[in-house]
């Protein structure tokens, strides 16, 4: 993909306030809601769907044919309301408010299907909050789409639409283009345009006036801004009164007659809100549990899932496709979807896994290559990871039979292409993104051994040995040619692995992929050190940077985190997370890049959320409180914030997936030091890291260097003393850091 592109309370209003406007050191408790974006944008979409809506800065329901905008108080001034949260702190009912004239406004936003349609349901609340009567109005209108136009020419902090692609998979936006001349017209309770209806509007409560008016702006040009058919409601409320509007937004136009225009008319948002938080919590409930101390920590790990659930839609002939938002990509690429497949592996979600693998076999080749963008080869290895990886975390032998035909090919147009290549390496690309350098990537070839490493196991779990003995016998081939090659260009390039093998310039990228996820060379290597010194020599405000250190990047640091971890760097680890997280949305919505470090917050042309940020961090996340070698080896705890280890606390973690079987795990903070408890597979090898904010640890199982406690069986119960440090890192403590940055 392109990366180069770039109902809350009022006390929690009024501490988001503080949050901008105060010195440091009143800023930022976990509980208040904080967006470093801002101009943050969320989606709302039904999986399975093709289309989507966007929550614009403002707030507002932008789709691919029309944009709902909201207006309020007595001289109906713009909504414009960018601070947000979820419904639970994780699902898709979104929330915002504002007060004005001593009324208070709030807005729930979600999607739901209705009558075969995915609708965009408004329910909006006007409540007196002061002592004395208060005048309460509010309206709602359409436009084509606002906030103007990027230097490329599409809208501001919007995605470009209509949009057909050439194949299923590739950019696609339904929706219509600008018609100045559209005829608009009210039909009953709805606004069409052209005959078909934009909105619905509710009719006005008793007590409460509504207005009607098809251009409240006066005559003239119409433009895609112009204020078009506004449903106006008044009313003079008594102190303590409140009037409940719903506003249905359907997100494809249909005709105003019809049995599914009359579904959409009878829906009640009360009903469909609770349908929407069944439904979602029902796609989360064969995940994996997590409890900790800090909610924005654990709600950010569940809302990164449903951002990539919700991305995904069918195609005609019935297969999923991961695309990476329904947003500006609304696509698919092998890359992104392999790590987002992986992300729902990792925490136990494998239907969904396993539904998006079925996609991947159309962008491979008859010979084997697998490639959905011309010169990027990193997807061919990440589509074989991607499909090893499922095989042996679902631990599914039915699905490796299936994959291996698939899988051979790909094997075999590797070996084939590295007998042609003069380095024996995967050929040459120019991927025109990302390393922004062509030759032999080091990404491609470490993804390609991971690739291979994965083959493997899948052809052994498939009982097809034969096959799996020709697959170790390439997959070590490669890796001790990519071993030797990264040799020479990190000694050409001053110790670390450049981007390109042979090649000077590019930016950093697959060239951290050197130990994780396979370890093609250890973690501790000098070459895999060096690159990761450089790499952080540029990190900006706790974040990897990307053009030469000029823009923020908001996930591709989390690869450097993964090695770190593999190190025992507990304490950088835990201070990344916390840093990625403080430049999250309220929503928890993860950005591309774009930003500029200590710049104006925003990003005009690449709307959040990003699926690749959520996957990554739900990655990480995972991978500190369970992580395990692909294997039997086990490690509980491998990064434990200081602060989640303060005496009265506990980290719970229930039915984790790992190859070798499910893993729960319960640590309970004492004073003096904790209690573990745990349930594991019996042939694993378990144990725990000691954190890096404990001193004169003591417990059975502590090894010589005091890092690690093995634990004695499957399951059991030990107490473990130490003397807990001050406290450290912590998100609140992330977000004063990120806000002094600013000056602020």
């Amino acid at each position: 993909m392109d990366h180069v592109r770039r109902a809350f309370s009022r006390a929690a209003l009024a501490a988001v306030g503080a949050l901008l406007a105060l010195s440091p050191a009143a800023a930022a408790a976990p509980s208040e809601p904080f967006s470093f974006l801002k101009t943050p944008t969320d989606q709302l979409a039904v999986p399975g769907e093709p289309a989507g809506t966007e929550i614009t800065p403002e707030g507002y329901l932008y789709t691919g044919h029309t944009e709902l905008i909201f207006k309020l108080g007595p001289r109906l001034r713009p909504f414009a309301q960018p601070l947000r949260t979820l419904a639970g702190g994780r699902y898709p009912v979104v929330s915002s408010q504002r007060t004005s004239g001593g009324v208070r406004y709030g807005l729930e936003l979600f999607a739901s299907p209705v009558g075969g349609q995915t609708v965009d349901f408004v329910r909006v609340e006007l409540r007196n909050t002061s002592r004395r009567p208060a005048r309460a109005r509010f309206a709602a209108a359409v436009r084509h789409a606002g906030g103007g136009l990027t230097a490329s020419g599409a809208p501001r902090f919007r995605f470009r639409r209509p949009a057909a692609p050439e194949r299923p998979g590739l950019y696609l936006q339904p929706g219509e283009a600008f018609d100045p001349g559209a005829l608009h017209a009210f039909s009953g309770r709805a606004l069409t345009r052209a005959g078909r209806a934009l909105y619905l509007f509710p009719p006005a409560p008793p007590g409460v006036r509504l207005r009607r008016e098809l251009r409240p702006g006066g005559a003239g040009t119409v433009r895609p801004d112009t204020i078009l058919g506004q449903s106006d409601y008044s009313a003079r409320l008594a102190p303590g009164r409140r009037v409940v509007l719903e506003f249905k937004l359907p997100v494809t136009p249909l005709a105003p007659s019809g049995a599914a225009f009359a579904a959409i008319a009878r829906a009640s948002a009360r009903v469909h809100r609770a349908r929407t938080l069944r439904y979602w919590r029902g796609v989360l409930s064969p995940a994996m549990r997590i409890d900790l101390p800090e909610k924005k920590v654990e709600d950010a790990f569940y809302a990164a899932l449903v951002t990539n659930a919700q991305s995904r839609y069918r195609t005609g002939d019935g297969q999923w496709v991961q695309a990476v938002n329904k947003l500006q990509y609304h696509s698919f690429y092998l890359r992104d979807a392999a790590i987002i497949t992986n992300s729902f592996d990792l925490v136990g979600l494998h239907g969904l896994a396993r539904e998006n693998l079925a996609f991947f076999g159309a962008w491979q080749d008859a010979d084997g290559l697998f490639m959905s963008r011309p010169g990027q080869y990193d997807g061919h290895g990440q589509a074989l990871w991607a499909l090893g990886e499922h095989a042996l975390r679902a631990r599914d032998p039915a699905f490796a039979r299936a994959a291996l035909p698939a899988v051979s090919r790909a094997v075999d147009w590797l070996a084939a292409a590295r007998r042609r290549d003069p380095l024996g390496l995967v050929p040459a690309g120019d991927p025109r993104d990302n390393e922004l350098v062509a030759g032999h990537l080091s990404g491609d070839n470490f993804w390609a051994v991971a690739g291979l490493e994965r083959a493997v196991e899948l052809a052994r779990m498939a009982g097809e040995h034969e096959a799996a003995a020709r697959f170790e016998a390439e997959h070590e081939a490669l890796r001790a040619t990519v071993t030797a090659r990264v040799r020479v260009a990190a000694r050409a390039s001053g110790g670390r692995i450049p981007p390109a093998l042979d090649a000077a310039g590019g930016q950093d990228w697959g060239n951290l992929w050197a130990s994780y996820p396979a370890q093609v060379l250890p973690a501790s290597d000098p070459a895999v050190e060096a690159t990761t010194r450089h790499t952080r020599a540029r990190f900006r405000e706790g974040l990897a940077t990307y053009l030469d250190g000029r823009l923020l990047h908001h996930y591709l640091g989390f690869r450097v985190l993964e090695t770190e971890l593999l190190r025992g760097r507990q304490r950088r680890v835990v201070r990344g997370l916390y840093d990625a997280l403080a430049h999250t949305s309220t929503t928890h919505a993860g950005f591309e890049t774009g930003v500029h470090p200590r710049g104006s917050r925003s990003v005009d042309d690449n709307p959040s959320p990003h699926g690749w940020y959520a996957a990554e961090y739900v990655a990480l996340l995972r991978n500190m409180l369970v992580r395990d070698d692909g294997g039997r080896r086990i490690v509980l705890g491998s990064a434990l914030s200081s602060d989640w280890l303060r005496p009265g606390r506990a980290v719970r973690v229930g039915s984790a997936p790992t190859p070798a079987g499910r893993v729960s795990f319960v640590l309970r903070a004492r004073p003096g030091g904790a209690v573990l408890a745990w349930r594991g597979p019996a042939a694993a090898d378990l144990s725990l890291a000691v954190p890096a904010g404990v001193r004169a640890v003591r417990a059975p199982g502590l090894d010589r260097r005091g890092r690690s406690i093995r634990l004695p069986g499957a399951s059991g119960r030990i107490a473990i003393r130490w003397r807990l440090e001050a406290d450290g890192d912590t998100y609140a403590s992330a977000v004063r850091r990120l806000l002094r940055s600013y000056g602020r």
